[in-house]
C-alpha cells in the first residue's frame, strides 16, 4: 500500500497547482496566534512554544492513521498517505519547475531573472551570488531542496506512514516560520532547527548513498567522508556535487545550466533507487 500511495502521490504532485492548501501561509498565521497567546504566558520562546505549535496539528492525523487507516479495505489510509505526501512535497512550483525557470534565465543572460529563480530553488534562503557561480549555488540548493522536499518525507512516510511525511513537513514549516519572522525568538528557533536537523540526520546519510549509486560512487563517497566535520547541509551539497562528477570544492569549477540539468537528472536516478528498495522491501516483507 505504501508503495501504490508514493507512485500515486509522485504523479498527482506533478499535477498540482502551487499554493492552495498546501501553502506555508495557512501554517503561518496559526503560528503567528499561537505566538500572541503564548508569549504573554512565557510559554513560547522554548521548547513548550514549538510542542504547542506541532502537536495540535500531527494529533488528528495521527487519530486518523491509527484508527481507520484499515477502513474501507485500506482506501482511507491510502487517501490520507497520497495527501499527506503531496503535502510535504511542498506548496510550491514543482523541483522540475524551478529548475527550469533557472536555467532558461542563466541561458539568455537574464541576471535578474536568474537571481529571482535561484532565490526560490534555495527556498528564500540564497545569498547574493555573482552571475557565473549561480549554476554551482544552484546545484547545491536543488540537492538539499530535493532532501527537505522529496526524499526526507519519502523516508519518514516509509518509517512512520502518513504521520511521519506530515510531521517533517510541519517541522520545515515551523522552522521556516522562526526565520521569516524577526520576533519568533531564539529559543523557538533554536529548537526548530535541531529538531529539524535530527529528522534529516538519517535522510541525510541515505540520500548520500542513494546519490553516490546513483553517480560517481567514489568520488561521492570520499568527499562524504572527507566533510565529516562540516556543517551537514554543505556535506550534502558537496557529496551531491561529487557524484555529479564535479571537482572538490578547493578547484575552480565554472559550471554552466547544464551542470544544474545533469544535477536534476542525478537526483531522478536517485529516487528511482528509494523507489526500487522500497518495493524490495515490500517484497521481501509480505513475500
Amino acid at each position: 500500500m505504501k508503495l501504490l500511495a508514493l507512485i500515486a502521490a509522485l504523479v498527482i504532485n506533478g499535477y498540482l497547482p502551487p499554493g492552495g492548501w498546501r501553502s506555508a501561509r495557512g501554517f503561518f498565521r496559526y503560528a503567528a496566534r499561537l505566538q500572541a497567546r503564548l508569549m504573554p504566558l512565557r510559554a513560547w520562546d522554548n521548547g513548550l512554544g514549538l510542542t504547542l505549535v506541532l502537536v495540535p496539528l500531527l494529533l488528528p492525523v495521527a487519530l486518523v492513521q491509527w484508527t481507520l487507516g484499515d477502513a474501507l479495505s485500506g482506501l482511507i489510509g491510502l487517501a490520507l498517505s497520497v495527501a499527506a505526501l503531496c503535502f510535504a512535497f511542498g506548496g510550491g512550483e514543482t523541483l522540475e519547475s524551478e529548475v527550469a525557470a533557472f536555467t532558461a534565465a542563466w541561458r539568455r543572460g537574464d541576471e535578474a531573472g536568474a537571481a529571482a529563480a535561484l532565490h526560490q530553488l534555495s527556498g528564500g534562503r540564497d545569498r547574493s551570488e555573482a552571475f557565473e557561480a549561480m549554476p554551482e549555488a544552484a546545484v547545491g540548493h536543488l540537492v538539499l531542496r530535493a532532501r527537505t522536499r522529496l526524499f526526507a518525507p519519502v523516508l519518514w512516510f516509509v518509517l512512520i506512514g502518513p504521520l511521519g511525511a506530515f510531521g517533517y513537513r510541519l517541522v520545515v514549516m515551523a522552522r521556516a516560520f522562526g526565520n521569516c519572522h524577526d520576533n519568533a525568538g531564539p529559543g523557538y528557533c533554536g529548537r526548530a532547527e535541531k529538531l529539524l536537523a535530527l529528522l534529516d540526520w538519517l535522510p541525510d546519510r541515505l540520500m548520500a548513498l542513494a546519490l553516490a549509486l546513483a553517480g560517481h560512487f567514489s568520488a561521492a563517497w570520499n568527499v562524504w567522508e572527507d566533510e565529516s566535520g562540516m556543517p551537514s547541509s554543505r556535506r550534502l551539497a558537496e557529496t551531491g556535487m561529487a557524484a555529479l562528477g564535479v571537482p572538490p570544492a578547493t578547484v575552480p569549477r565554472d559550471l554552466t545550466a547544464e551542470a544544474v540539468d545533469d544535477a536534476h537528472a542525478l537526483l531522478r536516478r536517485a529516487i528511482y533507487v528509494w523507489m526500487a528498495l522500497v518495493a524490495a522491501g515490500v517484497l521481501f516483507a509480505f513475500g
